[in-house]
């Protein structure tokens, strides 16, 4: 979660039933509205029987991502970014190939939903996860909805009052499916998306139907929920401008005593 700096930019390779898509807008991959909308825009053109398997990744050294851009969530923008967001997450928890996330460093805010909702997350040991959206007087709506599926009530709790957790707590609360070494992350990551590709497309398409049965639904519910929430209490409030303009002043907000 930031300001952003560059240009949005992806590298999609494709090959062998594989797409990969690789994050690349430096310093921190903010997720900016062009660039949520640009990803949209490319998962929904790669959701097609030709392709088996999708890897999300970043070729920044950083980390996978640091979240929404800060100033997506002021008010004359807020509504936007929402949408995308939930444009976002109910492709990827309906999406036909098998999704594979690769994270490391940074993984943050909308950068960690986004990476949550893939099917499988692989992890590298310095990987530092986090929704720190409520030093905005904000919070992570996919979070709400999506991690209590995942980790459970008590450890989303701890995510959405801004605590951090590393690699090894996040793979043993569910979060994440396998922890490696930080160099061998891509191997690791490319050897599981071949391995995967060569499966069977009947049985891959099988086995996210079944796993995804009466789920989608529910989550989606919620996520809708969280963000009538989000619009209703949170958006338009004094304290979510008074959170924004600190961070972007990089001085501590002045919260209302309500």
């Amino acid at each position: 979660m930031t300001d952003g700096m560059a240009e949005a930019t992806f590298s999609i390779d494709r090959g062998g039933g594989i797409v990969r898509i690789t994050l690349e807008r430096p310093p921190l991959n903010i997720l900016d509205l062009p660039t949520l909308r640009s990803l949209n825009r490319v998962l929904e053109e790669c959701d097609v029987e030709s392709v088996r398997v999708l890897v999300l990744r970043s070729g920044i050294e950083k980390g996978f991502s640091a979240g929404v851009d800060v100033r997506d969530h002021r008010t004359e923008r807020v509504a936007e970014m929402l949408d995308e967001v939930r444009i976002n997450a109910r492709r990827l928890l309906r999406y036909g190939p098998v999704t594979i996330a690769a994270i490391h460093g940074l993984t943050l805010g909308g950068g960690l939903e986004l990476a949550m909702l893939c099917d499988l997350v692989l992890c590298a040991e310095d990987a530092v996860i986090a929704t720190p959206e409520i030093g905005l007087a904000a919070f992570a709506p996919i979070a709400a909805a999506w991690f209590p599926e995942l980790c459970g009530w008590r450890r989303t709790m701890e995510l959405l009052m801004g605590l951090q957790m590393d690699a090894d707590s996040a793979r043993q609360a569910g979060l994440v499916t396998r922890v490696v070494h930080g160099e061998a992350l891509d191997g690791e990551t490319t050897q599981l998306a071949e391995e995967l590709a060569g499966r069977s497309a009947v049985a891959l398409h099988a086995i996210k139907s079944v796993m995804r049965s009466g789920r989608d639904e529910r989550v989606l519910a919620r996520l809708d929920e969280c963000i009538r929430i989000y619009h209703e209490r949170v958006a338009f409030s004094r304290d979510a401008s008074e959170g924004i303009a600190a961070f972007l002043e990089k001085r501590a907000p002045t919260w209302s005593h309500r």
